[in-house]
């Protein structure tokens, strides 16, 4: 652990303890805020886009990216039905500075988040999982042949996905302490070529800090039967893609890719969803290539019909509220490319939102040969349930 991160942890833990002592002496006012700060000390796995910068180096320059993270977020406070089916789960923003160290610079993280402390071991001990979504910048590392900082990551604006599960001890009634293992991945989702990413994982400690004395609302005495139902749905959800010619990287262009799915759904149980469905997929970048004409290179593409491709897919969505996070898997059963060895699988993650009991919006990640992303996507949709 950095020093200077170690120091500004224990500084903001002592705040909060300090700040806690006070308000429950003084009896605060109920407030369903907080605050946190958390340190993780980060070590890079899998695939890294940063090597030693000495020539005909291959070790990586760059083994742990350690960050400090500040968030405010509002605890539920059990007036609602659902605040109480998740354990009083509580959800907010936040911001991750990173330090990587001498020649690369500070990347920033801005991200929203969702806790959801789905076991209480007793009154004052919960097991926590948080899962965030937000964008990254800032990546990029110094290059000594221009004299300049180079983007790492393909594109200097990135998405942000992460993952961590914590023991949270309820050392006062606003203050929280917290520690885990917590697992981040960034990259552009392919709308920036190179597309490299770069995936984290280590410990994780922190502290909470309610502005008031938290009260929570008492759970219905009789809460609402759930009763399964199917759901059919429709929709369309589409993005930019980027592409690059390897041997002309100056000659890039910008791709469209759509997709609309078809999919009967079984709410099977209170929080979630099973789905088996179809995908029609427009890949605008299909076929993309460069041809040298008279020497001078042209951007080529490929016909509509090479751009199309049909498949299959099952998929569990999570409900929490109004709010679901998805995951889906699905294989290719049509394939209007050219290309001898398309990548048959493909999956997909993200979030979707139901605006009304019929209409929901989505934003979501595809990926092709199980890390690399293909494309990201904002969309709409109709939706049809019966009991």
């Amino acid at each position: 652990m950095p020093r200077r991160s170690a120091r500004f942890l224990a500084l903001a833990a002592s705040c909060s303890l300090v700040a806690a002592r006070a308000g429950y002496g003084q009896e605060a006012e109920p407030s369903q805020w907080f605050t946190r700060v958390a340190f993780t000390p980060a070590y890079v796995v899998s695939t890294n886009p940063f090597t030693a910068r000495e020539a005909g180096a291959s070790d990586p320059a760059v083994r742990a990216a350690p960050s400090m993270t500040f968030e405010i977020g509002r605890q539920t406070d059990g007036s609602r039905e659902w605040h109480h089916q998740y354990g009083l789960p509580s959800y907010g923003v936040g911001v991750s500075v990173a330090t990587l160290g001498q020649g690369v610079s500070r990347p920033v993280d801005a991200y929203t988040f969702f806790s959801w402390p789905f076991a209480h071991l007793n009154e004052q001990l919960q097991v926590t999982t948080d899962f965030g979504m937000g964008l990254s910048w800032n990546w990029k590392a110094f290059d000594p042949q221009a004299n300049t900082y180079a983007t790492v990551l393909g594109s200097n604006l990135n998405a942000r996905i992460d993952w961590g599960f914590y023991l949270r001890y309820l050392a006062t009634p606003q203050t929280s302490v917290y520690a885990g293992v917590d697992f981040t991945h960034r990259s552009n989702g392919g709308m920036r070529q190179p597309d490299q990413g770069l995936n984290v994982i280590g410990p994780s400690v922190g502290v909470r800090h309610n502005f008031g004395d938290t009260r929570h609302a008492e759970p219905l005495d009789e809460p609402s039967v759930f009763v399964p139902s199917w759901e059919f749905i429709v929709g369309a959800a589409g993005g930019p893609k980027n592409v690059y010619e390897k041997d002309y990287p100056e000659l890039r262009r910008d791709f469209a890719a759509l997709a609309v799915t078809a999919a009967l759904q079984r709410h099977f149980y209170r929080f979630g969803k099973v789905a088996f469905g179809s995908d029609l997929t427009y890949d605008g970048a299909t076929g993309a290539r460069i041809d040298l004409l008279d020497g001078v290179p042209v951007a080529r593409r490929g016909a509509f019909g090479d751009r199309l491709s049909a498949g299959l897919y099952g998929g569990y969505e999570h409900v929490i509220g109004r709010f679901s996070a998805i995951v889906q898997v699905g294989g290719n059963v049509a394939n209007g490319s050219a290309d001898p060895s398309p990548p048959r699988l493909y999956q997909r993650y993200g979030w979707r939102v139901h605006f009304s009991d019929h209409y929901w919006g989505t934003f979501s990640v595809r990926t092709i040969r199980d890390r690399r992303a293909d494309f990201i996507a904002f969309g709409a949709g109709y939706r049809t349930r019966w009991r």
